[in-house]
């Protein structure tokens, strides 16, 4: 017997393009926006409910899964041009999200960059000066603070390029799903 995995049934799949379904209850097109928003249809936010709502379930699918976003409309006719509105606004926002994880990420590289540099230069200071006198409990201890500064500095690049990097690698895939996801609309009573 095969086991089932508990996204599957959770979610729909399409049967044409196997994509995940992620089924939106919408009033009126308006809810997709945020209520604060004042800017133009184009630029306005996605409402954030919505968006954190979109969030868990992606964490319920896998990444290797790829989505579609199926929004149902309870009330109104069908009207393109606000359906193109909403594309685009889902496509900003997600664009903006994906900015953000890169430049996060960059941030971390570099910092963690400077990080082995330093290192560098303190092992290198320390190897250098292996064969200077320690004659002295002053010179002795700085010659230790230059071994043991120079491997906290490395293990600290470690740390932040193979373990604090894994969060916004991962964020910035499942940022790509959502780019990638088709978007639907169905109507209630049509």
């Amino acid at each position: 017997m095969k086991k089932t995995d508990s996204y599957e049934t959770l979610y729909r799949k399409n049967p044409k393009t196997g994509r995940i379904i992620i089924d939106v209850a919408l009033d009126d097109y308006l809810d997709f926006f945020h209520e604060w928003d004042s800017s133009a249809f184009k630029k306005r936010d996605m409402h954030p409910d919505l968006a954190e709502f979109l969030d868990l379930c992606s964490e319920e699918i896998p990444l290797r899964r790829k989505l579609e976003i199926a929004f149902t409309l309870e009330n109104g006719e069908v009207d393109r041009e606000k359906e193109e509105l909403i594309r685009i606004s889902y496509r900003n926002y997600y664009n903006s999200l994906k900015r953000f994880e890169k430049k996060r990420l960059e941030r971390y590289i570099r910092f963690s960059t400077i990080l082995l540099l330093i290192s560098f230069v303190l092992l290198s200071t320390y190897g250098a000066l292996s064969n200077a006198g320690k004659d002295n409990i002053v010179s002795r201890v700085f010659h230790e603070s230059l071994l043991i500064g120079g491997w906290v500095f490395a293990w600290e690049t470690i740390h932040l390029l193979f373990i604090d990097t894994l969060e916004p690698i991962n964020r910035y895939r499942e940022i790509n799903r959502f780019l990638d996801a088709d978007i639907s609309f169905k109507y209630k009573g049509l």
